[in-house]
């Protein structure tokens, strides 16, 4: 996060693995054994929230913005506001959505997005996940339904979005990015970047 002067967005996919957030106990998350069974990586990032279950239906955004970029943010607005990709989404889609605080964005009832943030020096680093076609039998085999994750049930966007797929999911979010962004997009990339990007109340 030091290293980098200007705002960047990025949306990405990855295979197998669960993801603990900064602040969580292992053994309070995760069938450890299970994933060792499973050969499935237990790994842990610098941000806080829950622990994730990632798989190539998970789409995964960033936004990051440097120094200022988000001073006049609270942790729990700047979170809402930074999960415009997959709120806009949704939106894009007729998709009736509720945000549950601190993290979540609720549809039909059921959990199908988190985000967490790290900050350092004023610099910010949001992150979110959104469930398209997420194996979540894998899901629960891996997470203790009574960790700090698994409060709720989740459902993925293909239950309610006939047809729709990881990749189509990809290309969505990279346009909803990109149009904040004011910036062209390749449709086709699981990854995109910007150095212009402004950060507003939505």
């Amino acid at each position: 996060m030091k290293m980098v002067d200007a705002p960047s967005f990025r949306v990405w996919r990855s295979t197998d693995s669960v993801v603990l957030g900064r602040f969580l106990k292992l053994e309070d998350e995760v069938y450890l054994a299970r994933a060792m069974e499973l050969a499935v990586p237990v790994l842990r990032r610098a941000s806080g929230g829950g622990a994730v279950f990632h798989d190539l239906g998970n789409i995964n955004y960033s936004i990051y913005l440097p120094r200022g970029g988000a001073a006049s943010f609270g942790i729990e607005e700047s979170l809402r506001t930074l999960s415009f990709p997959v709120t806009d989404m949704l939106d894009s889609l007729g998709l009736p959505w509720s945000w549950e605080p601190p993290n979540n964005v609720y549809v039909l009832g059921r959990k199908i997005s988190g985000s967490a943030q790290a900050r350092s020096g004023g610099r910010l680093l949001h992150h979110g996940t959104l469930l398209v076609s997420t194996d979540l039998e894998k899901m629960g085999q891996l997470l203790k339904t009574g960790g700090r994750s698994r409060i709720a049930p989740v459902v993925n966007l293909a239950e309610i979005v006939r047809g729709i797929s990881a990749e189509d999911a990809v290309v969505m979010m990279s346009g909803v990015l990109g149009k904040r962004a004011n910036r062209p997009l390749c449709e086709k990339s699981d990854s995109v970047r910007t150095d212009r990007w402004e950060m507003s109340r939505c």
